[in-house]
């Protein structure tokens, strides 16, 4: 439960409706409860729409950016070390509820996430399109003015960007 709570938090944070994402069980003894699970799932993605439009975005190439830094994001090493140390810290309280498995994502694995997918974007941003200055960074990011800018200035450090009057590239 706590991959299916990250992936959902992960989703809203990069932009796309959690309810796209469904994870339920099913042995192989519950054919009728399989096929009640698949259609209801298939029923609610149509009832959304193609991608972007229950989420209120008219540009399917930002959320297809948000996804391809996402991706990224959940392979880096802090997000999959803050997952295990949450895992880890549930194992110690043994306790497993819905509620605390949220809270502990939203707290310990999704700063991890939304730093790392942020810096993904950024670095998407720059190859893909250019120079950016950091406010157009922020829209297309969806980033607050403070994180992005720190982000800058770290990647700005290991040289993996640069700034040039009021452009970074």
């Amino acid at each position: 439960m706590i991959i299916a709570e990250t992936c959902r938090q992960a989703l809203k944070d990069a932009g796309v409706n959690p309810d796209r994402m469904a994870l339920e069980w099913a042995s192989a003894a519950e054919a009728p409860r399989f096929v009640e699970l698949i259609t209801g799932y298939v029923s609610g993605i149509k009832s959304m729409g193609p991608l972007g439009t229950a989420e209120g975005e008219s540009e399917k190439d930002v959320i297809r950016m948000h996804l391809k830094a996402g991706i990224k994001a959940a392979s880096a090493r802090k997000v999959r070390t803050a997952l295990g140390k949450l895992a880890k810290d549930m194992n110690k309280s043994n306790d497993y509820s819905p509620q605390v498995i949220s809270e502990g994502v939203a707290n310990k694995v999704l700063p991890a996430f939304r730093k790392e997918r942020l810096t993904q974007e950024i670095q998407l941003c720059l190859a893909e399109q250019g120079p950016c200055k950091s406010a157009d960074l922020c829209e297309k990011t969806g980033g607050g003015n403070k994180e992005i800018e720190k982000i800058l200035e770290t990647l700005s450090k290991k040289k993996l960007v640069k700034k040039k009057g009021s452009s970074w590239y």
